[in-house]
């Protein structure tokens, strides 16, 4: 019995043993095998760490970059295709504008065509003399010493009893009427008799109308009842006051009195050139007297006085003017 027990004992021990043996090695097992996943958990964590790298997003940022880049370079192009999209009828509006403003651009020429009359030329017309004369001394020309009176009242027909401001007065207003018909734009110094302007302000009348030509209308006076003919009067060419408009004044002069001669088939005394009609003397502009006859010969008292050698005489001025401006 003491054996058998002694056995059983051994063998309860070699299990026992065997038990432990078996326990020891599963737990180095798993011991290993945590060891091992541990370390292969960090092997393979260290390839994710390596991804988070700047290194790594850093070529991210540059695509991302570029693609913004990109972005706006297109939004940059379409916004300059836009921009020369809208300039271009822009342009072409000005461009529009500016063909529409030609024709106001001859509506303007039109207008300042018409202002001058149909064909282009001013004449100014002054009726010589008026009603009551200015005694009061004026030079003769801009800068003078010597003085004149400023308007004298002029002459009286003889056998009429015409004032001679009257008669050119009455002429003057057929004449306008006659070269506005021809298209000439005219300016009248006076259109009344009860008036007081002087020679020097008529010439100046002229001249801030910048006229073409300006007429100044007067009738001769002579003790000799005998003495008759047109006459015209312009400056010479030393005149001292404006001797430059001397060829154009003489030009004026002769075609008016060649074709009042002509209209009228009066004797004429040529042209006289003189340097003391402060009238003349004054004017920036090419200037005429003209002497239509001799109130105190009685034959051109009565014809200057009647309505029919009026009108001649008024065809013969307006004619004068057209072969002067070649018209």
């Amino acid at each position: 019995m003491k054996n058998r027990f002694g056995y059983v004992g051994v063998v309860i021990s070699l299990l026992a043993a065997c038990m432990l043996l078996g326990c020891a090695e599963p737990q180095t097992e798993r011991q290993e095998i945590s060891t091992q996943s541990e370390t292969e958990l960090e092997s393979e964590m260290e390839p994710e760490h390596e991804a988070e790298p700047e290194s790594e997003t850093e070529p991210e940022s540059e695509a991302e970059l570029e693609s913004e880049a990109e972005m706006e370079s297109q939004a940059e192009s379409e916004s300059e295709a836009e921009t020369e999209s809208q300039a271009e009828p822009e342009s072409e509006a000005e461009t529009e504008s500016e063909q529409q403003g030609e024709p106001e651009t001859e509506v303007q020429q039109v207008t300042e065509t018409q202002a001058r009359g149909q064909n282009g030329y001013i004449v100014a017309i002054d009726a010589g003399h008026q009603a009551k004369g200015n005694n009061d001394p004026e030079p003769i020309g801009p800068g003078a010493a010597e003085t004149k009176a400023k308007v004298a009242g002029g002459t009286t027909g003889t056998t009429t009893g015409l004032k001679e401001y009257e008669l050119t007065l009455e002429v003057s207003l057929k004449l306008q009427a006659e070269l506005e018909s021809r298209g000439y734009q005219v300016v009248m110094v006076r259109t009344a008799n009860e008036v007081d302007i002087s020679n020097a302000e008529r010439a100046e009348i002229a001249n801030e109308a910048g006229a073409n030509a300006f007429l100044r209308i007067h009738a001769d006076g002579s003790d000799n009842a005998s003495a008759s003919g047109a006459m015209t009067i312009c400056q010479t060419a030393n005149n001292p006051y404006n001797g430059s408009l001397y060829s154009a004044s003489r030009a004026l002069s002769d075609d008016v009195l060649a074709e009042l001669s002509t209209a009228t088939g009066c004797a004429t005394r040529d042209v006289w050139e003189t340097d003391s009609m402060s009238g003349i003397n004054w004017c920036q502009v090419p200037a005429t007297i003209v002497e239509l006859g001799f109130m105190t010969n009685p034959t051109e008292d009565a014809l200057m006085a009647s309505d029919d050698y009026q009108d001649k005489m008024v065809q013969g001025l307006a004619n004068g003017l057209d072969k002067y401006f070649g018209l």
